[in-house]
């Protein structure tokens, strides 16, 4: 019983002592703060109100922000690359569910910001959407 013990305590230690956080940073793209509110009876964001369907938002996050309706809800993911330093050509351009860098080749999903194809080890930074009525925040 009394090994019992120490291998419980042990275990607990253990849990708190390691933590995520290595595994989400990325070396390649900044956190950047900001708050945009998105009216989707605008004609540039009326396509977001049917699923499967994205927008790219310029001029917020680092190189703009794709918005998808899942149709079950909305994500919001950082357009340039996960996998490597922004550039000229890491701006990610949506296309149906996925979205694609046009340096390396290297393809996402919309729906949750896994990396499909490519070389790299990251998947999309995401950032955070909440939606009143036709309403829109995206927020970091």
């Amino acid at each position: 019983m009394k090994h019992f013990k120490y291998i419980w305590l042990l275990l607990i230690l253990l849990h708190f002592s390691c933590s995520d956080k290595h595994k989400y940073a990325n070396p390649y793209l900044d956190n950047v703060g900001f708050s945009v509110n998105i009216n989707l009876d605008l004609p540039e964001y009326s396509r977001l109100k049917f699923a499967n369907n994205s927008v790219l938002v310029y001029n917020i996050g680092i190189k703009g922000v794709i918005v998808f309706n899942t149709g079950s809800g909305f994500t919001a993911f950082e357009a340039s690359d996960p996998n490597h330093y922004p550039s000229n050509c890491s701006q990610m351009q949506p296309n149906q569910f996925t979205c694609k860098c046009s340096c390396e080749d290297n393809k996402y999903s919309l729906y949750d910001g896994q990396h499909i194809n490519g070389a790299g080890d990251y998947t999309l930074k995401q950032y955070h959407v909440s939606r009143s009525g036709n309403n829109l925040r995206i927020y970091n």
